[in-house]
């Protein structure tokens, strides 16, 4: 599990308890002018079944728990995750970053909630792409090309 922080313009992930040693990570600092997305509940039933030739550095046991980070077989980056119960999930987005996508299970605020507070930290007009009666559950908000920060 993990905490979701706002400090100083970046957004500040504390991983918790065990979950530091499996992941190999304890916390990851992100600048908030690198967010591109977030998705609250995001299916990850493609990560958590990956096959096992895809490069992985830390704890994955299909179905129970997914810690670690994941090189993508198909080139598109590294993907931070962090998630035991899939309905707790967040997904973040970036870019120019470590990390093409992190993935944690939330602790402190349900996923709409921590999917909010990023958005709200991000800056005005973000996700007004697609109104929220229009999405899907899973479908990421986007931040519009061009909007200021």
């Amino acid at each position: 599990m993990a905490t979701i922080e706002i400090k100083d313009q970046a957004l500040v992930i504390t991983i918790e308890g065990l979950d530091k040693i499996m992941a190999l990570r304890s916390s990851i600092t992100v600048p908030l002018a690198h967010v591109t997305g977030v998705t609250a509940r995001p299916d990850i039933s493609k990560l958590m079944y990956m096959p096992v030739e895809a490069q992985f550095r830390g704890v994955r046991n299909p179905g129970s728990i997914l810690a670690g980070t994941l090189v993508m077989a198909d080139g598109t980056g590294h993907v931070f995750c962090d998630v035991r119960d899939e309905t707790r999930a967040l997904a973040i987005d970036l870019q120019h970053d470590e990390f093409k996508r992190i993935i944690v299970e939330v602790s402190d605020h349900t996923p709409e909630e921590a999917r909010d507070l990023i958005l709200a930290a991000v800056g005005p007009g973000v996700g007004s792409a697609a109104p929220e009666s229009d999405r899907k559950g899973d479908e990421p908000r986007r931040i519009p090309a061009g909007t200021s920060r």
